[in-house]
């Protein structure tokens, strides 16, 4: 029988220390547990037990470690090689590269002496142009493959693609085409009056054959597929995120129904190919511009059956309103996405706050009439920003410490209360907070 306390069987090849030191609420150097490190270490653990290796490994967990900017961290005996890792995909490819086959990880490492991490930069993508249709009233529909025929990333229903555009900007656009099929993304844009310069670069430049880079695609507004029956409310250009959720409905063979708005058929984009994805599972309302004539929602909405959720995307008017008509409906079965702000959301009162970047270990004012964001990139730290109206997500940051107001169309009613992240370029600090963040 083996003896489990004998020398040989208590001595390890690899002991992996990772930090799960707890700092008071709202330090401001953070600490790695409250970046989540003590979950990661349990993942870690349990991952090594699968691992294909000889090598006898240990798993430890560790105190303070004194890399509180760079966290969560983890150093690795006997080479001490010291690495920053974020997520249960890093832990993973630590395990599998540096532990598995003795091959350092690059991307994750850090030295003795260093105090900040890199800016991260985000993955583009090198698309082209493959088709361009015009619709009236300013829409086109494009379709954009890999550059070199490879498939794309995948994505989920609900999910948008940013573009960099050839002044500088990017823009998120939602992703209209079948998720299943890896060739080829589509998109739906309208010119927006006036353009904030995207639309504008997108239908006046961009044709077929012509490069674009984008981001990998990311999902704010993702279809919860546990309901019973899914309820889609689109206004206008609105219309292509439920096209991806169409044709994946379709597919996995689930209850739905489409309800588009506009102001007349010409006005309503993607006709034909809407027609085609949800075949008899739609109604179309013409309103001439009349809201009142527009969709009933007091009667499509005025009873939840089972446990239906109702999607809905279009102009501000349109998402309160399903809002407020479904107001009493189960927690969380309401879902939206608008791409443009509420005028309500610009109308606050702004009040001077502090700021605290816990990886810089610096500390900011963000004025009264700035955005944290602002504030950031004048401190000379890079960030990466979209629509900087809080409605693509691109710039969410974790919070340490602080409460938040909450001003973006991003994040839920529970996340909010969570407090758990923050929109930079337009929430702010309640008064007399200030906000710790994981930057």
């Amino acid at each position: 029988m083996k003896d489990i306390n004998s020398p040989k069987n208590l001595y390890f090849d690899v002991h992996v220390f990772c930090c799960i030191n707890e700092r008071a609420a709202g330090h401001p150097r953070g600490s790695c547990s409250l970046r989540g490190s003590i979950a990661l270490q349990e993942y870690m653990k349990a991952r090594a037990k699968d691992l294909k290796s000889n090598i006898r490994l240990r798993i430890n967990k560790s105190g303070c470690l004194d890399r509180c900017e760079l966290g969560p961290v983890m150093v690795i005996y006997p080479e001490g090689i010291w690495y920053h890792y974020d997520d249960e995909n890093d832990i993973d490819e630590i395990l599998e590269s540096h532990i598995a086959k003795g091959v350092l990880v690059d991307r994750l490492l850090i030295d003795s002496k260093q105090r900040t991490l890199p800016p991260k930069k985000s993955e583009r993508l090198r698309l082209k142009v493959s088709a361009v249709k015009e619709f009236a009233h300013d829409i086109c529909r494009y379709e954009l493959t890999s550059a070199d025929g490879a498939d794309l990333p995948v994505f989920e229903p609900g999910a948008h693609i940013d573009l960099f555009t050839g002044q500088g900007l990017r823009r998120s656009y939602s992703l209209a085409g079948d998720c299943r099929d890896r060739k080829k993304y589509v998109l739906g844009v309208r010119r927006e009056k006036p353009s904030r310069g995207g639309s504008d670069w997108l239908i006046d430049q961009l044709s077929v054959g012509d490069s674009v880079e984008a981001s990998s695609p990311a999902n704010n507004f993702p279809v919860d597929w546990s309901a019973s029956h899914h309820l889609l409310i689109a206004g206008g250009i609105g219309i292509t995120p439920m096209m991806a959720m169409g044709h994946e409905m379709r597919q996995r063979g689930a209850s739905f129904h489409l309800y588009f708005c506009a102001p007349d058929e010409a006005h309503a984009p993607f006709l034909d190919e809407i027609k085609s994805i949800f075949d008899d599972r739609h109604t179309l309302h013409f309103d001439n511009g009349d809201p009142t004539q527009g969709i009933p929602l007091t009667s499509v909405l005025g009873q939840q059956e089972g446990n239906a959720h109702v999607y809905v995307c279009g102009p501000p008017g349109l998402v309160s309103a399903v809002r407020e008509s479904s107001a009493h409906w189960t927690e969380g079965a309401t879902h939206w996405e608008q791409f443009v702000p509420a005028l309500e959301s610009v109308a606050k009162k702004n009040d001077a706050f502090e700021i605290v970047l816990s990886r810089q270990n610096l500390t900011l004012t963000v004025g009264e009439e700035e955005t944290i964001l602002q504030a950031i990139r004048k401190a000379g730290v890079e960030i990466e920003s979209s629509c900087e109206d809080g409605l693509c997500g691109c710039c969410r940051v974790k919070i340490l410490g602080g409460a938040p107001e909450h001003r973006d169309l991003v994040l839920t009613d529970l996340e909010k209360s969570d407090n758990q992240e923050i929109m930079i370029c337009i929430s702010r600090a309640k008064a007399g907070e200030t906000l710790i963040l994981d930057l």
